[in-house]
């Protein structure tokens, strides 16, 4: 039977680790571990990994941020898929990791790749929207086709080819423009999979939000620069409607 592993990466977020804990307390009809790597967050942190007992896997150790962070913690997985729900993240349902492995189990062909849906919430504000996922061949030449709390790797890949730490915000971006060059086999489930709280790290830093995706779309993806700039343009038009949405 597919086997996953979720990977969570945190650093001084007791409260979103506690979150993203209890939310994957609630997964069944899937075989699946968490991980946890923890950027060394101090006792409180360590000592509500320790009270989990057998529930996690986990290490506390300085890394080189958050992408270092996610690295390493592929490196102590032992699941075939690999599915990143950092602190604060949390899965859709209690059935989620289920419906995962019945659309990886129904395909012919092993999947590399699988992009689900997400619920984008906007706390300050209490809307929801749903995201579903888009097929990489309309796709990625903007950005990702899901988002990276419901997209599920094959582990052998992220071993092969690790997140780049040049990239300090995109290197999701990085990863899986790379493999789907690569040729990667992607399959979809337009389900959500995952809730993911808009208004980190993509709003306050976005000098990084340009610049790294028009560099991954030139070095990695090899696509025309009219089609850089306008990508630069629709992300603008994204970030914008996102904070005013986060009102």
């Amino acid at each position: 039977m597919i086997s996953f592993s979720i990977v969570t990466v945190v650093l001084n977020d007791l409260e979103g680790l506690k979150r993203t804990q209890r939310s994957i307390s609630k997964l069944e009809g899937a075989v699946f571990e968490w991980i946890v790597y923890d950027g060394g967050s101090g006792a409180n942190t360590t000592d509500f990994l320790t009270s989990l007992g057998r529930d996690v896997k986990w290490v506390s150790m300085a890394d080189q941020g958050i992408y270092d962070a996610m690295n390493r913690g592929v490196a102590l997985c032992s699941g075939e898929y690999v599915v990143f729900m950092n602190a604060g993240d949390t899965f859709h349902d209690s059935n989620t990791l289920a419906q995962a492995l019945e659309t990886l189990s129904a395909n012919n062909q092993v999947a590399d790749i699988l992009f689900g849906g997400a619920m984008l919430s906007f706390p300050n504000s209490g809307r929801m929207h749903y995201r579903p996922p888009r097929h990489v061949t309309h796709s990625l030449w903007h950005g990702l086709p899901a988002n990276h709390q419901a997209t599920y790797y094959r582990k052998t890949l992220l071993e092969i080819t690790p997140y780049d730490l040049q990239y300090r915000l995109c290197g999701d971006y990085y990863l899986t423009a790379t493999l789907i060059n690569k040729g990667a086999y992607a399959v979809y489930l337009d389900h959500p999979l995952a809730i993911f709280e808009v208004g980190g790290l993509s709003l306050q830093r976005r000098k990084e939000i340009f610049v790294e995706p028009y560099r991954i779309q030139r070095d990695i993806l090899g696509i025309p620069i009219h089609y850089r700039l306008a990508s630069m343009a629709k992300r603008f038009v994204s970030i914008t409607g996102a904070m005013l949405l986060s009102r």
